[in-house]
């Protein structure tokens, strides 16, 4: 497994006159005609903020999205081995910036052959202790946009990832009868007859 650190390419994102600026865009922008253009217009983003009131007060504080999936490691060749990236996605930046590789952070590569299955947690306990250091402490900043410090924190807001991946970060199996994680219990699928797959 290889980790890279997350704290210190947050707070390069303030030290860049190219990016500092827009690190605070998402609470200043209004959505138009209702619409959402943007994570920070979302429901579960406002719920966040409405529960979380001390860290929305530092319009600067960081909103993460995680992704992870498999890939091959090697291309088109015969041997199998596939390698899991973790990769965390400032949500801050407008639009425009956020979905770009140069603000994509990889912060975990979890090596092959073959998948990690629910072993992810393991991989991932460099992340969640750094994100929960984020989260409850902090660490100052310079942002160069307002040549101030401020105590810079981070919360990871979801996690961006197709059904398999979804399965190994929640533990939730997604095949079979109960694969909505939204619905859990409360499911109209039913088994085919003569197929004996799920509908």
């Amino acid at each position: 497994m290889h980790y890279f650190p997350l704290a210190s390419r947050l707070q390069r994102l303030f030290t860049s006159k190219a990016t500092a600026k827009h690190m605070w865009w998402h609470g200043e922008q209004v959505a138009k005609d209702g619409m959402m253009q943007h994570c920070s217009n979302s429901i579960a983003w406002k719920h966040f903020n409405d529960a979380n009131n001390e860290f929305n007060a530092e319009i600067k504080n960081v909103h993460l999205g995680l992704c992870t999936d498999r890939f091959q490691a090697f291309g088109q060749s015969r041997k199998l081995c596939s390698s899991w990236p973790v990769i965390l996605t400032p949500y801050n930046l407008p639009p425009s910036m956020c979905m770009k590789k140069e603000v994509m952070f990889l912060t975990v590569i979890v090596p092959g052959p073959n998948s990690p299955t629910h072993q992810i947690d393991v991989f991932l306990q460099p992340l969640v202790k750094e994100l929960q250091e984020l989260w409850h402490n902090g660490v100052s900043t310079y942002d160069v946009s307002t040549k101030t410090n401020f105590l810079m924190r981070a919360a990871l807001m979801w996690t961006v990832s197709d059904f398999p991946a979804y399965s190994m970060l929640s533990g939730w199996s997604t095949h079979d009868k109960k694969a909505c994680p939204y619905c859990m219990d409360d499911t109209d699928a039913f088994q085919l007859k003569n197929g004996g797959k799920t509908s």
